[in-house]
């Protein structure tokens, strides 16, 4: 696969605390030995290392800080060979807490500090954009006059909008517009999600949208071709969903990347979002070579 994928977005530090349930019960102390676990996360190094981890060379953009956990990220970057031109210095790097029940949903408090305020420098963007083969560009503040760049060097975007209520969503109209490839979660959807990519497809020009619908699997619909629901695949049962979306979103874009058809391209994600809800936190380091042994073994 040549030429790399452009990645931007946020990098965080992320801790962990399990919870028993939701709602959750006052205790003044809890006690959890060996349980608690900080580590670099955010959509950015997610999508980012779990397409590295499957075969797809990536650049990452995103913006770290220079205070203790800025340095967390900044370790974790170099181990993964992701520390490059395109990390950009701020004051503080976001955070963010996770609680995770013990079936695996999770409730995330973020902290982005004062990442959506800053700026991206766009001349260093569009130096990173030099012989990508597509921009993955995350709907954090920064990235939004980075679209039109994209748009400009004709680097095909794709785009995960999140938990969007809709397509008259406000604040994600321009990746909405901008993206070729469109990804979203059913979880805030006000409307069924085959009837939601119906209206994407109608409206703007991504040739091709995705569903996350948790454990129901993914939706995919594809322009000018009937909509298809692939089923969720969970190899090692469900710890920790967090980072799910993420997986799901990477798997895809690395197959389609690898020359193979959408519905290859899905039914190879639900395996790797499957793998990532296996193991707690948001780390998914699966091969593409384990994605094809898990997939023929669940056939």
């Amino acid at each position: 696969m040549a030429g790399s994928v452009l990645v931007a977005g946020v990098v965080n530090v992320q801790q962990t605390v399990p919870v028993d349930d939701f709602p959750i019960p006052y205790s003044p102390v809890r006690y959890l030995p060996h349980q608690l676990r900080v580590e670099a996360s955010g959509v950015g190094l997610n999508v980012a290392r779990t397409l590295q981890a499957l075969g797809s060379p990536v650049v990452l953009a995103t913006m770290t800080g220079a205070d203790p956990a800025g340095a967390l990220v900044r370790a974790e970057l170099e181990s993964l060979r992701l520390l490059g031109d395109g990390i950009v210095g701020t004051a503080h790097t976001p955070t963010s807490a996770v609680l995770v029940d013990k079936a695996g949903a999770r409730q995330i408090h973020t902290d982005l500090k004062d990442v959506p305020d800053a700026v991206y420098p766009p001349e260093l963007f569009a130096r990173l954009l030099r012989g990508a083969r597509l921009a993955v560009l995350s709907t954090i503040e920064f990235n939004r006059p980075l679209l039109a760049i994209a748009k400009s060097a004709r680097v095909p975007i794709a785009v995960d909008v999140q938990t969007i209520t809709g397509v008259e969503d406000d604040y994600s109209q321009p990746w909405l517009r901008a993206a070729d490839i469109l990804f979203c979660s059913a979880e805030r959807l006000e409307t069924e999600p085959n009837s939601f990519a119906a209206t994407a497809l109608a409206r703007f020009p991504a040739q091709i949208v995705v569903i996350g619908l948790g454990p129901a699997g993914a939706l995919l619909a594809v322009r000018d071709r009937p909509v298809r629901r692939v089923p969720a695949v969970a190899p090692f049962g469900v710890v920790d969903t967090t980072g799910a979306g993420d997986a799901l979103f990477a798997g895809f874009l690395h197959s389609l990347l690898a020359g193979r058809d959408p519905n290859a391209a899905a039914e190879r994600a639900v395996v790797v979002a499957g793998c990532a809800v296996g193991t707690p936190g948001a780390a998914t380091r699966i091969t593409d070579a384990r994605v094809t042994d898990l997939l023929a073994r669940s056939q």
